[in-house]
């Protein structure tokens, strides 16, 4: 195939289900299974592995909800054992087992009653629909910036979900495929796209079983004549979930984010535009496209457009994933559908690792864009994470940033280095010692939100930033920030 055995090991050495075993023992050791005792599940496991056996800590396995969580090849102990709770367009409460259950709930109107793509732009505006992946970019902006664009044209969804604390997708693929795969031909059609891909990570395996399933009930029902789906599975590396990424690792190479501009509606995937959609976006189309933008919009609460899924996990009763109006508060999510804290809560981390780290006094905060802005926050992939008062922040910053340090693609100076070096920081502090100022500290936050290419840099300073403002007390030992 006339490629050198260095770009082949460069490839390899980059996705971690490349360089080991996939039957491993797999334990996530991310913030929330840490609090929850992960590190003495590993150790455990590691004690106990037959002679050769791998005994992984890996970063975040997707499987919040069941936290501790540890993965015997494929297979997730302990058992899959869902929180779900209905709402007014996704309805997780009841999955769909085959086609005939989607259509008997309305599955496929969408579809079979397509306006014409100019409406379908000005039903998505209207609607306030947004990338729920976590960059939050508005979806009929970006639906008309590929309809603009000279075909041919792909639609790609974005199912590689490796954000801490985030699991709706995940809900999505395994009990309503149909609908994320409605959204999907919608996209498709949209764009007059005949092949569309679903770049799925590696550890949702029963993810994969579900959508192969609902993709051949499709085929058979006459739904995908003239068009082509096909599954991507990734191979373990979180930056994958930023859109470009992506882009590299499905076209073979390492997943190091593109500089944009051009942004993928204009060059995609093999150089030509690409429609890219995190499922959950794609799955609240349909109604979006039944119900009209308006109606939809006017679903939030408090001034947000919309409903959406929130993840909930940690010191809660019922963690899950549960659909609420964008602009539900914090406590309205952890008190009401998740069952309440099971401790005396310590933090808040209301949308995934990169969105910030709050007080437990943010618990009527609305998890909305403009009021977690006030906060030095942002509702990310709406991955709301409890940790009890018995966990320290200074180890939940620590974590945190160690998961930054191991999942960055070291692209990017600042960000390869400054990842690492602030958890440096931070481990030498809890040990008592300095390592650096606060003004020094301060400056390489500063490098990292200007110089990285991608949100992976950009985002990691937000909880940083937020220890600093909320928790002042631990950071006294390196001395007061720099004045302006």
């Amino acid at each position: 195939m006339n490629i050198r055995r260095g770009e082949v090991h460069e490839v390899v050495s980059f996705y971690s289900f490349l360089r080991e075993p996939t039957d491993a023992v797999r334990v996530c050791i991310g913030p929330v299974c840490d609090c929850l005792g992960a590190r003495d599940l590993l150790a455990r496991e590691q004690e106990q592995a037959q002679d050769g056996a791998r005994v992984l800590g890996v970063e975040c396995l997707g499987h919040c909800d069941l936290a501790p969580v540890l993965m015997r090849g494929d297979a997730v102990e302990p058992e899959l054992a869902h929180s779900t709770n209905g709402g007014p367009s996704v309805d997780l409460a009841q999955a769909d087992e085959t086609l005939a259950d989607y259509e008997a709930r309305g599955g496929l109107a969408a579809l079979r009653s397509l306006p014409q793509p100019g409406r379908i732009v000005e039903e998505l505006k209207a609607s306030g629909l947004a990338g729920y992946g976590g960059a939050g970019f508005p979806t009929g902006v970006k639906w008309e910036a590929v309809a603009g664009e000279r075909g041919p044209r792909y639609v790609i969804v974005n199912a590689d979900e490796g954000e801490p604390g985030t699991i709706k997708d995940r809900y999505l693929m395994e009990r309503r495929p149909h609908l994320v795969l409605e959204g999907m031909l919608v996209a498709m059609r949209f764009a007059e796209s005949t092949e569309g891909f679903i770049y799925l990570r590696e550890e949702y395996a029963l993810s994969r079983a579900r959508l192969n399933a609902a993709l051949e009930e499709l085929g058979a029902a006459g739904l995908l004549d003239g068009l082509q789906i096909r599954l991507v599975v990734g191979a373990g590396a979180y930056i994958c979930g930023e859109e470009t990424a992506m882009l590299e690792s499905m076209e073979g190479r390492r997943g190091m984010p593109r500089l944009k501009p051009p942004f993928p509606s204009q060059v995609g995937y093999l150089g030509r535009p690409t429609l890219i959609n995190n499922v959950e976006t794609l799955a609240h189309v349909p109604a979006v496209l039944r119900m009209g933008g308006e109606a939809w919009a006017a679903l939030g609460v408090r001034g947000a457009k919309g409903v959406r899924l929130f993840s909930v996990s940690g010191a809660v009763a019922r963690p899950g994933c549960y659909e609420a109006p964008n602009g539900s508060t914090i406590r309205e999510l952890v008190e009401g559908p998740a069952g309440g804290a099971i401790e005396e809560i310590g933090a808040i981390v209301p949308g995934g690792a990169a969105s910030g780290i709050l007080p437990p006094a943010a618990l009527d905060v609305p998890l909305a864009r403009d009021d977690l802005r006030e906060w030095g926050a942002g509702v990310g992939s709406a991955g709301l994470q409890v940790f009890p008062a018995s966990y320290p922040p200074l180890r939940l910053l620590a974590e945190t940033i160690r998961f930054f340090a191991e999942e960055s693609c070291q692209k990017c100076t600042p960000c390869r280095i400054g990842n690492r070096g602030i958890h440096h920081v931070l481990a030498e502090l809890d040990a008592g010692r300095v390592a650096m100022s606060r003004e020094q500290v301060e400056e390489w936050l500063d490098a990292m939100v200007a110089t990285s290419i991608c949100g992976l840099g950009q985002g990691a300073p937000f909880p940083v930033r937020n220890a600093f403002r909320w928790w002042p007390e631990l950071f006294a030992p390196l001395g007061e920030p720099a004045r302006a």
